[in-house]
């Protein structure tokens, strides 16, 4: 008997996520391309992670893992990613836009050994300025950039 492998659980399980993030973001208002809604950029991103995810699972399910593959998880890069995200969260609404981006580029380099600081500077600086061209400048979003202080 074949053991189902982890690439299609994983699918699964990324397909049920986009599902329910479909299901949710139905009730709100879409709008249409010219004119989006609140609900149209998620439902979106939702079936496009569901799309993404059947395709993965077709994938995993066609080559199956010989029997005796060993699944080892790499903690380093999923450690890394999950201190990114939740570092961007505490970090915006502490101190704002800027210090955040600096935060997640920063942690989420850590899940590459041989990453080093100087490429991750330069990436932190120029999604700095294309944040503030988008947000600010294009959209004329109110996120703070900087915030000092709780």
């Amino acid at each position: 008997m074949k053991t189902i492998s982890l690439r299609l659980i994983v699918a699964v399980l990324l397909a049920g996520i986009g599902l329910t993030a479909l299901v949710i973001a139905s009730t709100y208002d879409i709008g249409s391309a010219r004119r989006m809604g609140p609900g149209y950029f998620p439902v979106v991103l939702s079936a496009v992670l569901v799309l993404l995810a059947v395709a993965e699972g077709v994938t995993a399910f066609m080559k199956r893992a010989p029997e005796s593959s060993s699944s080892k998880i790499d903690w380093r890069p999923l450690l890394a990613i999950l201190g990114a995200v939740a570092g961007f969260a505490v970090t915006i609404a502490l101190f704002g836009l800027i210090p955040a981006f600096f935060v997640v580029i920063g942690l989420a380099t850590l899940s590459e050994p041989r990453y080093g600081w100087k490429p991750a500077a330069i990436l932190a600086i120029i999604t700095c300025i294309g944040a503030w061209l988008l947000f600010s400048q294009l959209l004329g979003m109110t996120l703070p950039l900087f915030r000092l202080g709780f």
